[in-house]
This record gives structure tokens, sequence and C-alpha cells, in this order.
């Protein structure tokens, strides 16, 4: 294949942003192929661009020249931080011989599943249908028209050139065989979308199988369910939080608790939990969470980062708090872009060697540090000359940090400080070796998650660097839009190029809502009303109910609009945008929330009783919409009372009330007997508060010829003390109220308030 001019041209543009890969090399220096990948923003792609295969980008030239060379179309997708996609590029794409097969009976496309999600779900479908599993990379073999007939994922170089000889062979001997394969896949991948039934609704007892059957897959030994690999498997995480969170007093008790514990637990001492530099690897290789794939995701980090957040929130475990803010910190320090966003992944590899970066040798340990803290990381992370991992050692926690206590150290505090210090220094270590590659595409909804993650961190935990660096980056993808409310997919280099998806417009719905919820500001949410309005505009199906996942523009060359709920390593597009549509009618009084809320509700009832396993995220997003969580922020009167509780030492208790101008509440005690007071209790049964002291009222006249009345306005604290004792606890209490403007008053209203943990632990 020779390479056309204009693509040097491009490379040479290029070349201060990337490094070439491949193996075949000009004498002076420069790669010897240089294909169209090179017009492209994509790191995956980019790594591809020197392939001597013909590559096209996803587009409508790729598929006019398949009709008019009558060729299949062979489909390569994955991404660039994919250890086995690596291995098929050197062992295949960059081979002679390999490359000839492909350029001589194919028109070969690449594309990044992370910039084109819908046709990786679309052309993930038909491999699974095909194959019975999936994977990257995907391999998938397409008619001119964009229909899969075959489907595979990593395949050896034997194998490959063997079915690429026996599809030309079909092709050209039998093409009608393959078309009519390509129907049947093709209206097979279509049936997977939800088509309107008879259900109307979606029954919240679904939550107790989903639960039952969560709970009948678990790994009682290592936490999570199944063997291997093992996934954090977040998004059921967050409903069983969920569930927990509701129950009140019993709440520690109840079966879910313990499962996210165990599974927890299991995370944070194994080796899928970065324990030097913090951050969680995709995922475990073997049962224990000892032998992680090494990659790093930046929606990893966002969920779990929230998980570990929420569950120190409800058991006020350190060890929660401590995983939770080594996982952000991580992300500030080694994912954040120039302007505020964050990339999306790190590589498994370094040295063209899986897990090189992260692992030790005994002998490396001993060059970093003195005896007394050698032995000391031997003692807590296990440390021998065979090591754990072909030879090299991954850190992992031999026994939970507290049960360290007092055999490294006095006290946890103590034991803390210590491991710090030799973590920093290990670290520093780490950081000379050759970095893993990154990938520097800053995609809107990994950032939403991020963002959602940073803001709640930051109030919770009062840490106002999480806060800012949350706001900082939702402004920066703000301004990407080219009008207010508009949202790209993601930006490279601070360059913004492929439409948004709906999970792109869900999460960072969500962030802007988080970012109300932290600060307070109306501009927030202001900016989640426009969002939410090009988020209707662009997906919204008003036939059916739900959301489309792309745009209608956006799957060019068509492949039809899919509205899969289905929710896999992180909440679907229907389901991140249900959840951000829910928040939001919490907090405003916008009238046509309910009926989208509804319509997804009513599209995806038959779907999701079918098999309620897989939308653990749809479903918690409902369960917030019927039966509202218990929280330490809430909001009453359609967003016009924000309502916040903290918790202080010795056992106080504050409850912020914010009242928005022209409005009022009803004090504790009204004169009239007929008002309906605002009142302070506990909402676990067979408890009670032992003191609560209620602010001074003002008294206002209502109305003409009417007596003054005692009301509260504006901003208003009450306070309370726990019974002795209780101090610690999990603690759910219940606000009474009735908010009423200048000319009605609404009907009364009651929320449950969870009250949070002191942000250090301790008084």
């Amino acid at each position: 294949m020779a390479s056309d001019p204009q693509f040097e041209q491009i490379r040479q543009s290029k070349q201060h942003l990337y490094s070439p890969r491949t193996r075949h090399w000009q004498q002076g220096g420069l790669p010897c192929f240089t294909n169209r990948l090179i017009r492209e923003d994509s790191p995956y792609l980019l790594q591809h661009a020197h392939n001597p295969v013909d590559w096209y980008a996803w587009d409508d030239a790729a598929f006019e020249a398949a009709k008019r060379d009558n060729k299949p179309v062979f489909l390569s997708i994955g991404y660039a931080t994919c250890h086995w996609c690596h291995v098929m590029e050197e062992e295949s794409f960059d081979d002679l011989e390999v490359a000839r097969a492909l350029n001589e009976g194919f028109i070969s496309i690449k594309v990044d599943r992370e910039q084109r999600p819908d046709l990786d779900d679309h052309f993930m479908t038909g491999v699974q249908l095909i194959s019975g599993q999936g994977g990257w990379p995907m391999s998938s073999f397409l008619t001119p028209d964009a229909k899969p007939f075959f489907g595979a994922t990593y395949l050896p170089k034997a194998s490959f050139l063997n079915l690429l000889e026996q599809i030309q062979r079909y092709w050209r001997d039998r093409p009608e065989a393959l078309i009519e394969s390509s129907e049947r896949v093709h209206q097979a991948i279509l049936a997977q979308s939800p088509v309107p039934g008879t259900a109307t609704g979606i029954d919240h007892r679904l939550v107790d199988q989903v639960l039952q059957a969560v709970l009948a897959s678990e790994d009682r030994a290592y936490g999570g369910t199944g063997q291997a690999p093992k996934f954090a498997h977040e998004p059921q995480l967050l409903l069983l939080l969920d569930e927990v969170q509701r129950a009140g007093t019993d709440a520690l008790e109840q079966p879910a608790w313990g499962f996210v514990c165990r599974a927890l637990d299991g995370m944070l001492r194994g080796g899928i939990f970065d324990q030097v530099g913090g951050g969680f690897h995709r995922y475990a290789t073997d049962a224990a969470w000892q032998v992680p794939h090494f990659e790093k995701m930046l929606y990893n980090q966002a969920q779990l980062a929230l998980v570990y957040l929420r569950a120190w929130l409800l058991g006020g475990d350190p060890e929660y708090r401590r995983v939770a803010r080594e996982t952000l910190d991580y992300v500030l320090a080694e994912m954040r872009s120039h302007d505020g966003g964050f990339y999306s992944a790190t590589d498994a590899d370094s040295e063209g060697v899986e897990g090189r970066f992260f692992t030790w040798s005994l002998q490396e340990l001993e060059d970093v540090l003195e005896p007394r803290d050698l032995a000391f990381v031997q003692d807590l992370y296990g440390i021998d000359a065979a090591g754990n991992f072909e030879g090299r050692n991954i850190l992992h926690l031999v026994k939970p940090l507290p049960d360290q206590v007092p055999a490294l150290a006095a006290s946890y505090e103590e034991l803390l400080e210590r491991l710090n210090r030799v973590r920093a220094q290990l670290y520093r270590a780490r950081q000379r070796r050759p970095l893993p590659l990154r990938d520097d595409k800053v995609i809107t909804e990994w950032n939403g998650m991020m963002i959602i993650a940073l803001a709640q961190a930051g109030r919770l935990l009062k840490v106002p660097r999480y806060l800012e660096a949350a706001a900082v980056c939702a402004r920066a993808i703000w301004q990407q839009g080219p009008v207010p409310g508009e949202l790209y997919r993601n930006a490279i280099h601070g360059r913004a190029s492929i439409a948004a998806t709906l999970a792109d417009y869900g999460y960072y719905l969500q962030a802007l809502i988080a970012l109300y919820d932290a600060t307070a500001d109306p501009d927030w949410l202001e900016r989640a009303l426009q969002v939410q309005r090009r988020m209707d505009q662009h997906f919204r199906d008003r036939q059916d109910g739900g959301f489309f996942n792309t745009i209608a523009s956006a799957g060019q060359p068509a492949i039809g609009r899919s509205k899969s709920a289905m929710d896999m390593t992180a909440a679907s597009g229907n389901s991140a945008a249900l959840m951000a549509l829910v928040l939001l009618q919490q907090r405003t009084a916008e009238p046509s929330l309910a009926a989208s809320i509804e319509g997804v509700e009513t599209c995806f009832a038959d779907t999701v009783g079918q098999q309620p396993l897989a939308f653990p995220a749809l479903l918690m997003a409902l369960g917030r919409y019927h039966r509202p969580l218990p929280s330490t922020l809430q909001y009453g009167a359609e967003g016009r009372l924000r309502i916040e509780a903290s918790r202080q030492c010795r056992g106080v208790v504050t409850v912020r009330l914010q009242i928005s101008n022209g409005w009022h509440l009803y004090s504790h005690a009204p004169e009239a007997d007929t008002l309906y007071g605002t009142e302070l209790l506990c909402a676990d049964p067979g408890r009670r508060l032992a003191r609560v002291e209620y602010p001074t009222p003002l008294k206002s006249v209502p109305g003409p010829g009417l007596e003054p009345v005692d009301q509260y306005r504006g901003d208003v604290q009450i306070r309370a003390q726990l019974v002795p004792g209780t101090e610690d606890e999990l603690q759910l209490l219940e606000l009474r109220f009735q908010a009423c403007s200048a000319s009605a008053c609404q009907a009364p209203e009651s929320v449950r308030l969870l009250l949070p943990r002191t942000a250090d632990g301790g008084c």
C-alpha cells in the first residue's frame, strides 16, 4: 500500500501529538505506511494510522468503496488501552501478509468504541448472537450495506488468515448465502430494542428479585459475584446501597449490606486496587481480586469512588473513606487535563509487558526502602522473592489494615501515617519508570460520572478542592458546545468533534445537578434545565416513550437508532437520562418531566420484567421516583425548599432550611390549630430525639383581616440532640412541613433525612 502524500502532510502536522506505532520504518526514521486514520483524532485510531492495512474510518466513503468494488467489509472495534487489541495489532494489522489479504479482499474499517459506543453496542450484539460471547478487539464482517454476517473477538494470525480466505471465497462463490445470513443477524439485532408491550409500569418488587439473584451468585470467600474474571459491577452495588439506605435503623443488618461490604473489603485489599498510586484497575483475573487486568478506566474510578463514599456514609468504616479519597486523588493527580477535564484511561502495558509499571521485584523494593520500611511493606503486602505474578509482586493487603494494629503501629491513625510515608517513596520510584500509554480523550459521559463523585465527596467530606475540580470540569464541557446545552461526545487536545450520545447528556445532566446540590448556586440548575431541553429535543421518542441512544444524524451510514437500556459497566443511556430526569423533577417545578419519566418506564416495562438483573440502574432511578431515597440533602415544595442535615460532635444535629423568596413554612407551633406546623422527629420506629430546638419564628399576617401567625422564612436552622449512645449510629430523621406562597399553600409534605458522618470520622 503506497501512502497518499496528503496523509504524510497530516502526519507531519500531528507528529507532536502522538508517537507512531509500527515495525515498518524507512531509513530516515519515518514510518513506511500512513493510511486514512491519520486524519482522525482518536488515540486508538492513530495507533493504527501506520499499519500497512488500508484502513477507513466509519464513514460513507468506506461503504461506497465496498459497493463499488463489490467487497465485504471487515470492521474492527477496540480502544486505545486494550491489551488484546495491541496483541492483534502486532500479530496481524502490522503484518504485511495479513495486510495484503485485507487490502485485496476487503474494505477495512477501524472504530474506537469509546468514541462510537452506539456502533460498538450494535455490532457487539451481533457478535454475541453469532458467537455466544463478546469482547475486544471485536472483529465483524459486514455486507456493503453494513449488515453483519460473521463476528468474533481476538483472532491469532493463523486463524485470522484462514478466516479471511474462507470469507473471500464465500463472497466470490456464494454471496447470496452471506447476504441472507446478514439479514437474519440484522433483524435479530433490531429485535433487541424494546417494543411497546402490555405493562404500563415496573413493579418495585423486581428489585427484590435482583437482590436475591445477586446474593445467590455471591462469592462468600472473597466478595463480589462469580469467580474469574471478576468485575466490580458498580450499577448493582449502587442499587444495593439504595436499598440499604431506605432500611433505616436495621440497614446494616440487611443481607445487601453484608454483600456490599464483602465486595468492597475484597477489592480494597486486593491488587485490583492500586495500593501505591490509588485508583482501581478494570477487573481482576482471579477470584481473590489479587491479579488485575492492569488498565485503569475513568468510569471505574468515578463509580467506585462514589460506591466507597456512600458505603462510608452508611457504615462509617474509615477504610472506605480512605479508598474513596485515594481514588479521587489519583484521578486529580494523573488523569486531569490542563483545562480541567479528565482523560479516559491508562494502558495495562508498558515496556511491552502487561503490568510491568505496577508490579515490583523484591530487589526493586530493597533499592527504594530502608530496611525497617522494607520489613513493614513485606508484612503489610506479603512481598517475597518469588512474587505472585510472573516472578514479580502485585501489592495487596495480607490482612485488613485495622487488623494490623497494634502489630505494625499503635493506632489506625499512626499506621496510616506510616503507610502514606512509605507509599510516597514507592510512588516517586514508580513514576521514574516508563509510563503506560494514556488515552487523552475527554469523554463527556465519563467526565459526568467524575463530576458527580467529586461534587458529592467535596460536600460530604468537606474537601473544597474536590468541589472546585468538579466545577472546573463542568465549565470546560459546557464551553465546548456551539450553543448553550449542546454537547459533544468527547474532546481531544481541546478539540471536540463527535456528536454526543444519550449517555453523555444523561450523566452530564446529573453532574450539573450534583454541583447545584453541593453549592446551591442556581446557575448550575439553570444549565441543567437547558441540557435537559436539548436532550429531549435530540433523543426523546414521543411515540413509544424512552430515548434513542443517538441523535438522528449520528448513525451514518444508517444502522438504525437503538433504544436499549441494559446496564453494563455503567448505566445505559436511558438509565442515566432517567436518573437525571428524576433528580431534576425533585428540584424544579418543571411540569413536563413526569411525562418523560413515565414514558421511559412504560417503554421498558415488559423488557425489564423479563430480565430485571440486566437493569439495575434503571430500577434504581425508578425506585427514587416512586420511593424517594432518604438523603443528607432533600428538596421540598417543588424545589423551593432546600433541606440539609449535618451531624456535629456529641450527638448534635442541625437541619438547615433554605426557603425561596416569597415562600414560607408554618412554625413548629403555629397559633391556629388548622395550620400544619413544621416538625422534626426520628424516622425509625421506636427511636426518638432527646431534644429538638426550633428557631424563633417571624409573625406575619397571612391575609387581610386575619390574625398574625408564626412562620419560617429565608434561611433557618433546627437543632436537635441525639439520644446518648446513638451518636455514631446510622440515623434517619423525618421533617414534616407545609410550604406556602403569598397566594396559596401546597399540600403538607414529609421528607426523610439521612444524617451524614462527620467529615474526618471523629470530633
